[in-house]
């Protein structure tokens, strides 16, 4: 039977409740998924007995699988199918979810974040950005920051209620209640809220998108474009999983470098604000330079000791949140809502699978070679990615110049 809002036209959905749904389940995907086991993971290693690197280790799986799995649903999105894609991954949440909770042996629990992997590859930013991107064109610029600042409350909701939630009942109760909200919010949101473009391609052409290429003068924005991102992953991935041991080898204690890393949260949140309001009035690829700079000032403040932590921390928030808007809004913009998911599909099994490895790289470096290896090798990531975004930046200013 076919679901008859489907076949409404974008123009007649109300942005707003759009935008809000597909925030909110943003916010239950990343808050289910990437911090699932910032509060839970010590319960179960104390409750299984696994290794905390296996327990860990299954999200690394996750995001692999992801990683593989993003072009096949960055075809389906560009062909206009994005509101099934999302719905999808509503059912593989829910399933992993369930299946992580009922997990007695280690090898369960590893497939489980192998299917959660699925769910997220199809269900996370990437996913979100293009199946709105493709509704409603370029005019989804706004949309797109506004989802991201649902997002970004994902740590802010689910890390208390996980621990209540784990506290009260047990971490595989609290992942059923997770796996529970997946397919009674998100799942209904996504089938009957998002629209189907009226120019969505037909099912047996679907695969033909596959061939899509970036055109001949747009390949050196797409490489460069390509190598942005995966820097950005790989610092953000190892600055996530190594923050607290750098902070105090500045002279923080474990206390105040906890305490300092929550800045980094409301930061992203505000300079979303400041994208959504300020920042439209400039070209998205200009915003991304400023993100990647705002980056790597707040490392290279951290990186040399200058004891102004507390300011890097707030800068590296708002740069981080600015950069993942616009790893959207940018492709968005360069190469359209159809062409758009599919190449950021591709782009993502790069990106993703560096954001899978990376906290194992630092970890090793931390190990083997110690502390200041680690921080030169992240500057220097850093350093590099400004060069090349400042460089993206001009190759887009000529693109869109040219098309004028």
């Amino acid at each position: 039977m076919a679901i008859p809002f489907l076949s409404l036209q974008p123009d007649r959905i109300h942005r707003f409740t759009v935008v809000s749904g597909v925030g909110l389940c943003q916010l239950i995907a990343f808050g289910t998924s990437l911090y699932l086991l910032t509060v839970l993971a010590v319960p179960i290693v104390r409750d299984t007995g696994w290794s905390l690197g296996w327990v860990v280790g299954g999200y690394s799986i996750g995001v692999l699988v992801s990683a593989a799995i993003a072009p096949l649903a960055g075809r389906y999105i560009g062909a206009g199918y994005g509101h099934y894609v999302l719905a999808a991954s509503s059912l593989l949440f829910a399933s992993g979810l369930a299946t992580v909770s009922l997990s007695e042996h280690l090898i369960i629990y590893v497939a489980a974040w192998a299917v959660m992997g699925l769910g997220m590859g199809a269900g996370l930013y990437d996913s979100a950005f293009g199946a709105v991107g493709r509704i409603f064109g370029q005019s989804a610029r706004s949309l797109i920051i506004q989802i991201a600042l649902w997002g970004g409350f994902a740590s802010t909701v689910f890390w208390p209620l996980s621990e209540y939630l784990q506290v009260n009942f047990g971490w595989r109760v609290a992942c059923q209640v997770f796996a529970a909200l997946h397919l009674i919010v998100c799942l209904p949101i996504y089938l009957w809220l998002l629209p189907r473009p009226k120019d969505a391609t037909a099912p047996n052409d679907v695969s033909a998108l596959a061939k899509i290429t970036p055109e001949p003068n747009e390949r050196a924005i797409y490489i460069a474009l390509g190598f942005v991102i995966t820097c950005e992953m790989a610092i953000v991935a190892m600055m996530s999983v190594h923050m607290h041991t750098i902070l105090q080898s500045r002279g923080l204690s474990s206390t105040a470098a906890v305490a300092l890393s929550a800045l980094v949260g409301p930061s992203q949140v505000v300079s979303r604000l400041v994208e959504l309001t300020i920042g439209r009035r400039w070209p998205p690829y200009l915003s991304m330079t400023l993100g990647v700079l705002g980056v790597a000032a707040a490392l290279g403040l951290i990186i040399f000791g200058t004891g102004l932590n507390t300011p890097a921390l707030i800068i590296y928030g708002a740069g981080l949140g600015v950069v993942s808007i616009t790893t959207g809004t940018v492709p968005l913009a360069i190469f359209g809502p159809v062409r758009y998911p599919l190449l950021m599909g591709r782009l993502r099994r790069i990106s993703l699978g560096m954001q899978a490895v990376t906290p194992a790289i630092g970890a090793w470096i931390l190990t083997h070679i110690g502390m200041n290896m680690l921080l030169s090798f992240i500057g220097g990531l850093s350093l590099l990615c400004m060069v090349v975004c400042v460089y993206l930046a001009q190759l887009c200013r000529r693109h869109v110049v040219a098309m004028i």
